[in-house]
This record gives C-alpha cells, structure tokens and sequence, in this order.
C-alpha cells in the first residue's frame, strides 16, 4: 500500500491518495468534485481511491447566467 497527499492544480483542494497493489482496481478517472479538474486517470491495475482531505478556501468561479426576472 502506498500513501500520498494530492493538491488540485486548479483549485488547491487537497486529497489523501491510496494504492492498493494487492487489488486490482477499475480503469477510468478521477476528477475534483470541487472544481471537476482531472488528478488522475487509472489503468485498472492498482486500486486506488482519493479521499477530499482538505476544501479549497473558496471555490472557482466559474461562468453562471445571471438570474433573469420571469414575470
């Protein structure tokens, strides 16, 4: 078992990183469920899971319509 710290690039959010050799894991991504950047993408090789360890100071902007008056 190998254990990491990850930092999002975008957000700063930071993970606690799991590797688990002795069980396979499934291919795919994993994204920040903050602001959706991708930290990694898996092979299936390893398990390997992320858990939200510390939430960024505020979250990123992102670009949202402006509420309209529906009268």
């Amino acid at each position: 078992m190998r254990k990491a710290d990850v930092t999002c690039a975008c957000c700063g959010a930071g993970f606690r990183r799991l590797e688990l050799w002795s069980e396979p894991g499934a291919k795919g991504e994993y994204h920040c469920p903050v602001c959706d950047y991708l930290l990694e993408a898996f092979d299936g090789t390893n398990l390997i899971a992320y858990r939200l360890t510390i939430q960024p100071a505020r979250a990123p902007a992102h670009s949202v319509k402006p509420f309209e008056d529906q009268r």
